[in-house]
């Protein structure tokens, strides 16, 4: 009898379009097909149809460990995708980018992930093998990343996040499953939340939003701690602040957690 072995995760590979992605923790694929019966009189329960598109969906959690392949499809290219281990793969076609997020922390490694939906085929047999080189790895620590954001400058950041979402826009037409065309539907929405330790911060009144909202430029920047070159850059330019909390423990450090909020036009 011939032995069963399990696929372990030093055996499976993920390429995005041709390139291998690296830093790569955790991959999720799926699909869900929703139909209906269709019951007649006279003879009840005749046959199911499909009710709405056909739609998969993608999601990636990896190290931030350089450039980032993901984010050359914050437009409208479609982008491939495969799982592939043994001779098997699992993949998807003409998938697009809904959500990219980034997170960092003090004596962490940075991480990202995305989300992307599919609306080609998506399943066994795919593959989005290729040769292309993934981006040189540069690891960005807390050393060599910084949040630029006017009045934090005396109070200690303590971890950030990043978020862009995507909304997107299919068109169908008769006689075809998937999507004639994907448009990109604007505005682009852009979030940055960050923790801070207080020092001198003043929680804004929640009032001050009806006379003034505070907005400012919020700007992201990794650098490679070897040479100090720019690895990657997220700009939130007028980021507005939505939401603010303040946490207090007796064994702990007074903390300020705070949410902006930006958008991206079409022009």
């Amino acid at each position: 009898m011939a032995t069963k072995n399990a696929v372990l995760n030093y055996e499976q590979q993920f390429y995005l379009s041709g390139i291998q992605l690296s830093g790569v923790t955790s991959l999720n694929g799926s699909y869900s097909i929703d139909e209906n019966p269709i019951n007649i009189i006279g003879k009840g329960y005749v046959y199911p149809v499909r009710q709405g598109p056909m739609v998969g969906n993608f999601s990636i959690s990896k190290y931030y460990i350089g450039q980032e392949t993901l984010l050359n499809y914050t437009g409208e290219s479609p982008i491939s995708g495969s799982i592939n281990f043994n001779d098997s793969s699992f993949g998807f076609e003409s998938g697009y980018l809904t959500e990219y997020g980034v997170s960092a922390g003090i004596g962490q490694i940075p991480e990202s992930s995305a989300s992307i939906v599919v609306y080609g085929d998506i399943g066994s047999g795919i593959n989005a093998y290729g040769t292309e080189s993934h981006p040189a790895i540069q690891i960005p620590n807390q050393g060599s990343i910084s949040l630029n954001a006017t009045g934090y400058q005396s109070n200690r950041i303590t971890n950030f996040s990043y978020t862009m979402r995507i909304d997107r826009t299919p068109l169908y037409k008769i006689g075809s499953p998937y999507p004639v065309q994907v448009d990109r539907a604007f505005p682009i929405l852009q979030e940055a939340t960050f923790s801070l330790e207080v020092d001198d911060y003043e929680v804004a009144r929640m009032r001050e939003y009806l006379i003034k909202p505070k907005q400012q430029k919020i700007i992201l920047e990794f650098k490679n701690p070897i040479d100090s070159s720019k690895i990657e850059s997220f700009e939130i330019g007028k980021a507005r602040l939505l939401s603010q909390s303040i946490d207090s423990s007796s064994d702990d450090m007074l903390t300020v957690n705070l949410t902006y909020r930006g958008y991206i036009n079409k022009k």
